[in-house]
């Protein structure tokens, strides 16, 4: 590759060159558009239901607790039959607390603001969009990056409840609640300001990575195929453009992919956790149950404590299950732009005359529409 060819990725003013192909197809975005629009709605029925029968929802986890009591003053029959839970356990306590509710109230308001951040973001990447798009690319990649690590991080929360009340028994799991909000609060701030401070959000009239115009992190700048009286300052050499390529690579990963990547594997290890301690606790009652030696009320014991912690699972297992379901193609396309950026960096084919490899990039075009799909998915299932 000859040091000093211009690469014509996006001009100064951030518009669109002609003859790039557009993200998606004009079908493909009304449907985008149709589907967070419907994750819209299905996210403020769940907050305005919520918030409309809240003081029915306290009052009932208020009286949880005399309910049970009354429970366990039925016959041992009956109390077989049961689902009471043990007095006096932490996950009794856990359950008489609305706490999925809670979080499932401001998941919900970020699911809101994230889909609306996202229909932005299509906007900006739509044919015929007569906005700035460089400055439109900063404010929308800013909008989707912090809602889209809030989503992930208010729904780990209850992965966090998961491991240290079924997992590590630990007693005050509801303590670190609001420390860990306010903390996923500041990072998710920090993490999507910094490629704003580093200039990474930018929009590219063609993305190497997926030969197309959309907003992007690689920070690649365009010449003119004129070179008369262009200042040397405007000349991008390929060396500079794998430089500007890598530096974006580094930023899409630590401020969003990395995130995204340790939140969906530590959901994943904390369902399969729970569902083989759980398998184990069952285990356990069983063969508790077929020793005559022991006593029958602990045994009973036992088992109401093994029905209790299956209840907890099945209320707030939905919310790390939904983190790996919906973010997990987010997480290969990430993982896929960065082997097909570094495949492009070993080859030297960021060049702007090299166009046999538009065509290469329709697979990782098709991974990044079933992302944001996905993502559209979330309200909808949360519902």
């Amino acid at each position: 590759m000859t040091s000093g060819v211009p690469i014509s990725w996006s001009d100064g003013r951030g518009q669109p060159d002609d003859g790039i192909s557009a993200l998606f197809s004009p079908s493909e975005f009304t449907g985008l558009f149709a589907l967070n629009g419907f994750s819209i709605l299905c996210s403020l029925f769940v907050v305005i239901f919520i918030h409309k029968y809240r003081n029915d929802i306290t009052v009932m986890a208020a009286t949880r607790q005399q309910h049970t009591w009354q429970q366990r003053q039925l016959s041992q029959p009956q109390r077989q039959r049961s689902i009471l839970r043990p007095m006096g356990t932490q996950a009794k306590m856990y359950l008489s607390l609305p706490a999925p509710l809670r979080l499932l109230f401001i998941a919900s308001i970020v699911d809101v603001l994230y889909s609306v951040f996202r229909i932005y973001y299509l906007t900006v990447s739509m044919p015929g969009f007569g906005g700035d798009h460089q400055a439109n690319c900063k404010a929308s990649m800013t909008g989707v990056t912090f809602f889209n690590l809030m989503s992930v991080f208010v729904r780990a929360l209850l992965s966090v409840h998961l491991q240290l009340l079924i997992l590590s028994n630990v007693t005050r799991a509801l303590a670190y609640e609001r420390h860990f909000l306010i903390g996923a609060l500041l990072v998710s701030l920090v993490l999507s300001v910094l490629p704003v401070i580093t200039n990474n959000y930018v929009w590219l009239s063609f993305d190497p990575t997926m030969g197309s115009a959309h907003c992007g992190y690689f920070p690649l700048h365009r010449t003119t195929d004129d070179l008369v009286d262009i200042p040397s300052e405007y000349f991008w050499s390929e060396s500079m453009a794998q430089s500007a390529m890598r530096k974006g690579l580094v930023i899409m990963w630590a401020t969003n992919f990395a995130w995204l990547t340790l939140t969906v594997f530590y959901g994943a290890v904390v369902i399969v956790s729970v569902v083989i301690r759980m398998i184990h606790r069952r285990s356990n009652v069983k063969s508790l149950a077929k020793n005559q030696s022991v006593i029958v009320e602990p045994s009973q014991r036992r088992r109401e404590f093994v029905h209790m912690t299956t209840k907890v699972v099945r209320r707030i297992l939905q919310f790390p299950l939904m983190v790996v379901v919906c973010h997990i193609l987010e997480v290969v396309y990430g993982m896929a732009t960065l082997s097909r950026a570094v495949q492009l960096m070993r080859s030297g084919l960021l060049s702007a005359d090299d166009v046999g490899r538009f065509e290469s990039n329709k697979t990782l075009t098709r991974l990044y529409l079933a992302s944001h799909i996905m993502l559209g998915l979330e309200g909808v299932i949360t519902l």
